[in-house]
């Protein structure tokens, strides 16, 4: 006996109507007739036919479809009657064994061509729309025309689905979904000429104004450079970018480098692959058309012709013209070409995936002594993004990512180096007798006066801190008003010349920070004004000597048991600001931190380290950087990180 089921299936009538667990299942994988509802039962006879517009299955009674025809449907396609209503087919194309297509010229649409090269398990052909026949090229059947079906029996294939076995050739677009696509927007899907390029780029859009930050490589987003590959910074648009990335390697003056796009600064350049504005732009060959590094690195169809100056971009012609008509799941708008998630079919722009931290990959590799290079991005469903995410480079000696390199242990001399500060014996293991007054991180504890500290009996909740008497203190009113006020600090935008802003800010130094007790450890830097992000901090100023004298200066300031600052510049240049230092120096560590040091080249054999802001900072906040130490796996060499910070990393190691 079997028993109603507790689940219960809505039916087409106003009533109710209960299954047994068994058919339910049969019910929600569709095994029932798509005209009657009857669910499908072993024990009964018929004959079946599936619908190849739904894939839902109808008894060959209800759809009246004669013996005659039901044994030419081996070789022909059917669509059951909802699919016939809704797509226009009509039964009688069954039987003639063909399918209706859109194949006559609309108003401003082109005409479907009247061959399609096709392939199919390696066999090619040519399809027919306006007969949706198919004539093979294998050399033995001549100028016979088949149908899709008998086509794909006679080429091998056993998927028995000619709508994704049949390929349009050079693409991996299914022959369907080409003509699906045809149908909808009237083009060819494959195809694109410059016309048919321009009117794409015509088209109304809403402009993506992001924000570029001089931290980071605009292309790679790193933040580590190198003395082979150094980030440089354009004179007038403030884009950094590795000097590899941009293909920019011959240069040697930093300081007045200006990018492609800035060296006419009268024309307005934007990319015609996205709607972002700004950023690394190089010339195509396409006339008064421009792009982005990033959106050309993650279009198969485009490279760079000259791979040492990367430009002119080439290959912008040979970009499906579908790309151009999908709508970007970031920016929501269909302005430029959208790229593919490897997994699945989400379509983004390259640069709006790389602003919103989507896992982009490069896989380089090596087959017969020829390299090849395989760029893959994910969307948000298959890699969580994150707003840290950068380029990840895999080859067969490792993966490279920020600040991170699975590496052998042979590779020891060839390892990516984000170090900057060699040492510094401010911060050792044993705490400090200033960070003993309190448990807890205080970051504005130079800025505010603190009034209780944690006490270390239990029991006792706080205790007052005790504060010398002074007596009423009078103050001018322009050593009060200097506190809080921008008067005497002009602005950096009008310093025409990298070496005038770095004279600037000698001059204004005192006027935009000060040190005092910081709640990270020792002495720390603060903030006297607001700073807004990208600012320039100030400079940090020492002693260039070589490698070998700061490890012998290193050795002589631990046995005299002093606080040592060495901040490497490069593999042979440290600056020594232990005695001829500025306030620089003092700034502390932080895994959060809210500024950056960037190393500018003023020429061959002078460079300047400065610190700017990450983000905004308030006054009285205390300035923080990362040191960036190169990673160490033994244990006892391992620096503690006092910073506190939510993403702390315990070691600055």
């Amino acid at each position: 006996m079997i028993l109603p089921c507790k689940k219960k299936v809505k039916g087409t009538t106003s009533n109710s109507e209960f299954f047994c667990e068994h058919c339910a299942k049969l019910r929600k994988s569709k095994q029932y007739c798509g005209i009657c509802k009857k669910i499908w039962h072993h024990s009964e006879g018929g004959s079946w036919v599936c619908c190849d517009g739904c894939d839902v299955w109808v008894h060959a009674e209800c759809a009246k479809i004669s013996s005659k025809i039901l044994k030419n449907l081996e070789d022909n396609d059917y669509y059951c009657p909802q699919c016939t209503v809704r797509s226009n087919y009509e039964l009688s194309s069954v039987e003639k064994g063909q399918s209706k297509v859109r194949s006559t010229e609309q108003s401003g649409q082109t005409v479907m061509p009247d061959k399609i090269a096709v392939v199919c398990t390696g066999m090619e052909g040519i399809y027919y729309p306006s007969l949706h026949m198919v004539e093979c090229k294998c050399g033995s059947c001549g100028t016979k025309k088949q149908t899709p079906s008998e086509w794909e029996r006679h080429t091998g294939s056993r998927a028995k689905k000619w709508k994704v076995s049949i390929k349009v050739k050079g693409s991996a677009l299914p022959l369907e979904k080409w003509l699906a696509e045809y149908n909808t927007f009237g083009f060819n899907p494959l195809k694109l000429d410059k016309q048919q390029l321009f009117s794409f780029l015509q088209e109304k859009y809403e402009p993506v104004y992001a924000k570029w930050t001089t931290e980071r490589c605009a292309v790679c987003r790193w933040v580590e450079d190198w003395d082979y590959n150094k980030i440089i910074i354009c004179n007038r648009c403030q884009i950094a970018v590795h000097q590899e990335c941009y293909g920019v390697r011959n240069i040697q003056d930093f300081a007045s480098w200006v990018c492609r796009a800035c060296e006419s600064p009268d024309v307005e350049r934007e990319c015609c692959l996205c709607p972002v504005k700004g950023g690394a732009l190089k010339p195509t060959d396409v006339d008064s058309l421009w792009v982005h590094v990033t959106c050309a690195w993650f279009q198969p169809e485009v490279a760079f012709l000259d791979d040492e100056q990367m430009e002119p971009a080439v290959g912008i012609l040979r970009i499906p013209s579908i790309s151009f008509v999908k709508a970007c799941v970031i920016c929501k708008q269909t302005h430029g070409s959208c790229t593919q998630c490897c997994k699945c079919a989400t379509y983004f722009h390259a640069m709006c995936a790389s602003r919103a931290g989507y896992r982009m990959e490069l896989h380089c590799s090596e087959k017969y002594g020829i390299q090849i290079t395989k760029w893959t991005s994910y969307c948000a469903v298959h890699r969580a993004p994150n707003a840290d995410n950068v380029l990840v480079i895999q080859t067969p000696l490792g993966v490279f990512a920020t600040r991170s390199l699975l590496q052998n242990s042979n590779q020891e001399q060839q390892r990516f180096r984000g170090s900057r500060l060699i040492s510094c014996n401010k911060i050792t293991k044993e705490s400090d007798s200033s960070n003993t007054e309190t448990n807890e991180i205080e970051p504005l504890s130079a800025a505010r006066c603190r009034i209780f500290r944690k006490s270390n009996y239990k029991g006792v909740g706080k205790e007052p801190i005790f504060h010398r008497l002074m007596g009423p203190r009078h103050h001018s009113l322009d050593a009060i008003d200097c506190l809080s006020s921008h008067g005497g600090v002009e602005e950096l935008n009008n310093c025409s010349t990298f070496k005038e802003r770095l004279n600037h800010l000698q001059r204004v130094e005192n006027l935009r920070v000060c040190f005092g007790k910081s709640g990270i450890h020792g002495w720390g830097l603060f903030a006297r004004r607001d700073i807004h992000e990208g600012e320039m901090v100030l400079e940090y100023r020492g002693e260039q000597v070589r490698r070998s004298v700061a490890d012998t200066r290193e050795v002589h300031y631990r046995k005299e048991r002093k606080d040592c600052y060495l901040f490497k510049i490069s593999e042979e240049i440290v600056i020594d600001a232990t005695y001829k230092g500025n306030i620089a120096r003092l700034i502390n560590h932080s895994c959060m931190p809210n500024c950056y040091a960037r190393i500018m080249s003023m020429g061959e054999e002078d460079s300047r380290i400065v610190l700017i802001a990450k983000s905004n900072v308030c006054a009285g906040d205390e300035l923080t950087y990362d040191y960036l130490f190169d990673p160490d796996e033994r244990d006892e060499l391992k620096v503690p990180c006092l910073c506190g910070a939510p993403n702390c990393r315990k070691f600055m190691n």
